[in-house]
């Protein structure tokens, strides 16, 4: 990767960005991180993303920077060439200097924050959908909280690649929960139904704009736990994140999704979506 960086107040060279063996972030996973879309060298819903940073931070008990956090973007959106990003931001509760478990008080927080240049999905690939493959959810119980902690997720996620699909969907005790990096919508007999928020799920901010676009389509939401079983007779099902953003699921494991194919109500929503993005460039 190359690129500028921005660690700990200063802008370097992603090659001279380093930090020390003893941060707990590196020792424990003990961070929290955000992704924030950039479109046409602007970032998109960032205040929502960052009003989740603050909350995230308060979860893990993790000290808040307080950084002008959209000038550091600008500037580094300015420096990597623009275009179509993501911003990565990670805080780790700091360096420690020695390896120990116990929470130091007045611990400097590690800020590390990069951009990623990201080609994101056409409508046209969109519409062939995703194959997902429904797992266990064998991770935390605090999946609210975006932490940096993801061993579970990519151990799930290489288990659905290694079957030949290209995500994963979960399930807990026999109840849908979310996928291994989104949310999850399934629309069953025209009624769209999504996890509560708990503890059980991510906070997605694509999430919430996916239910405010339905509301604003009069379509019948559910926010509850559903069987896992009711996504092989949903008769669409989407994905929703950051670098997804709405994505439909057309098979999971060796079942079709509807037709096989993206559904009538996620070509409405997606185009709804897809004017956000445009108007965010007004």
């Amino acid at each position: 990767m190359s690129g500028i960086v921005y660690l700990n107040g200063e802008y370097v060279n992603a090659s001279e960005a380093k930090i020390s063996v003893f941060d707990r972030g590196f020792l424990f996973g003990d961070s929290i991180y955000e992704v924030i879309p950039v479109y046409n060298s602007r970032p998109f819903f960032v205040e929502r993303h960052l009003e989740r940073l603050e909350a995230s931070l308060k979860n893990a008990r993790i000290a808040n920077p307080k950084l002008n956090w959209l000038a550091i973007f600008q500037h580094l959106i300015q420096q990597n060439g623009g275009g179509d990003l993501q911003i990565y931001v990670q805080i780790t509760r700091g360096d420690q200097g020695v390896r120990k478990h116990d929470i130091p008080a007045g611990l400097k927080p590690t800020v590390v924050i990069f951009t990623l240049h990201t080609l994101y999905a056409s409508d046209e690939l969109k519409r062939k959908g995703l194959h997902a493959h429904l797992a266990e959810d064998i991770r935390w119980l605090r999946c609210d909280i975006k932490t940096t902690s993801l061993l579970a997720n990519i151990l799930l996620n290489d288990d659905a690649i290694s079957l030949g699909a290209q995500t994963a969907i979960l399930q807990r005790d026999g109840l849908l929960t979310e996928g291994s990096a989104s949310n999850v919508f399934l629309v069953s007999k025209d009624i769209i139904y999504t996890h509560p928020l708990n503890h059980l799920c991510l906070p997605g901010i694509t999430r919430q704009v996916t239910i405010e676009l339905i509301q604003s389509l009069s379509w019948t939401l559910r926010e509850e736990s559903m069987p896992a079983e009711a996504l092989f007779e949903a008769d669409e099902v989407w994905i929703t994140s950051t670098t997804k953003e709405i994505y439909p699921i057309t098979r999971i494991d060796n079942v079709l999704i509807g037709n096989g194919v993206a559904g009538q109500y996620w070509e409405q929503i997606n185009a709804k979506y897809q004017q956000l993005i445009l108007n965010n460039h007004d």
